[in-house]
């Protein structure tokens, strides 16, 4: 079930992007799907597992005998290759126009790096922040906070005065470690917690509740 939260608690709010912004699941089966038949992983294990974090960080975890910066870097180059295969999540344009309406400042704190994560936003027409974090610019990528934490000061305020938008499990526990309230985007995250405070399927209903200008907590 969809519920929304009020958003004039927060002082920011923190976008993921795949999954969250633009719906690349197609064009990171199709960036990976070679690498894992060369070295003999199952690709809905992969996709699954790695959902949401770094690919050094699930290149670790799954062939750590290889070299993870270059093997990071041919996937990147891969996915560039797909770029035209994402789409926007229904309605996140014009959500993010709602808090530009609000005042309410965002930033991207995306698992991606920023080449792809500037070509995915301009490839669904979502407008490319001045302020993101990437694969690139952490050292240790979600589950870990350090992408919000990095994030929320980016923007110059608490991490726990914060909004965070995610679909992974990875993001959600990475958000939530970081103290930060969650609305979970889609179905791929069932995680329970208090500071879970909306889930969506996509912005569309969440939208025209803004525009219809309902109160707090829509359920």
């Amino acid at each position: 079930m969809e519920y929304f939260c009020d958003l004039s608690g927060y002082l920011g709010v923190i976008f993921d992007m795949d999954g969250t912004l633009v719906d690349s699941d197609k064009a990171i089966a199709k960036a990976i799907a070679p690498w894992c038949k060369m070295h003999d992983l199952d690709l809905d294990m992969v996709l699954r597992e790695g959902r949401g974090i770094r690919f050094e960080d699930f290149i670790s975890r799954f062939v750590p005998h290889l070299d993870v910066h270059q093997e990071a870097r041919n996937l990147e180059g891969a996915e560039a290759t797909f770029a035209d295969n994402v789409c926007e999540i229904i309605g996140a344009n014009a959500f993010i126009e709602h808090l530009s309406r609000l005042q309410l400042p965002w930033v991207l704190a995306t698992s991606a790096d920023r080449e792809n994560a500037v070509s995915r936003m301009q490839n669904c027409n979502l407008p490319v922040p001045a302020l993101m974090i990437t694969a690139e610019d952490v050292l240790r990528g979600k589950p870990d906070p350090e992408p919000f934490e990095k994030a929320a000061n980016k923007l110059g305020i608490s991490s726990r005065k914060c909004l965070v938008f995610e679909d992974s499990i990875a993001g959600v526990k990475g958000a939530l470690a970081a103290g930060c309230d969650v609305v979970v985007v889609g179905g791929f995250c069932q995680v329970e917690h208090p500071n879970i405070v909306a889930r969506i399927l996509d912005y569309n209903n969440w939208n025209e509740a803004l525009s219809a200008k309902v109160g707090t907590c829509t359920n």
